[in-house]
């Protein structure tokens, strides 16, 4: 607990829009020790709205946490009155979205519907067929983090966030092309219509991120000249 309120307290002091708490990386994932720790967050940070991320180990989480298991932690934060937003995987079970989705709405917490792959980028088709599957779900957010192994495919994904921008023009959208060489559209994205990104506080949970204060000045030279 004394190193999440740390980073808490790092986090709080570089004046983020928001915080996104990642605790597939907390050492005890059990409803007890997360609602502690949410409260903790929130007492650290108590004007930032906070995402809560308990990220399945298939799209990146830090650790394998069984389904059954996931859905009773989250669950309990969401009930816990301590988070501002919930980040859930697309590619879970109809039954899991329901549901969490469901507990979600009752606490009026906003869902981001997120996808990732971490070796590739598809295609235009295939990835707006998943923003369309986070409309259709009721998303209050979608998110897509690709992997690019080509600067064309970065200039996809920048196409294609336009084009959904344009085609689901209600749904607010984040995408991001992950690693060195999407690094652009971290701070770039929104030129296109990604409306939100991630940066780094003290350390990171996806390749490619850059330092917060960094991904600021970069952010804040481009509106100024956009």
């Amino acid at each position: 607990m004394r190193e999440l309120a740390a980073q808490a307290e790092i986090a709080h002091k570089l004046k983020p829009e928001l915080i996104e708490w990642r605790a597939d990386f907390f050492s005890t994932p059990t409803t007890t020790s997360l609602v502690e720790a949410a409260c903790l967050i929130r007492e650290t940070a108590p004007t930032e709205p906070i995402i809560f991320t308990l990220r399945a180990k298939n799209e990146g989480g830090a650790q394998e946490i069984p389904q059954s298991e996931r859905r009773v932690l989250i669950e309990a934060v969401l009930r816990s009155s301590t988070i501002d937003l919930v980040d859930l995987e697309l590619a879970n079970d109809e039954e899991f979205l329901h549901s969490m989705m469901q507990v979600a709405k009752q606490y009026a917490i906003p869902v981001i519907l997120a996808f990732h792959d971490f070796e590739r980028t598809g295609d235009d088709d295939f990835l707006l067929s998943k923003i369309e599957s986070m409309r259709s779900h009721a998303a209050s957010i979608g998110k897509i983090a690709v992997m690019p192994q080509s600067h064309e495919d970065v200039l996809r994904l920048l196409h294609v966030t336009a084009r959904a921008r344009t085609l689901y023009p209600t749904l607010p959208l984040i995408t991001m092309a992950m690693g060195a060489l999407g690094s652009i559209t971290r701070t770039a994205g929104f030129l296109f219509g990604s409306d939100m990104s991630f940066a780094l506080g003290q350390s990171g949970s996806a390749p490619g991120q850059i330092p917060m204060e960094d991904a600021r000045k970069l952010t804040e030279m481009l509106l100024r000249y956009s």
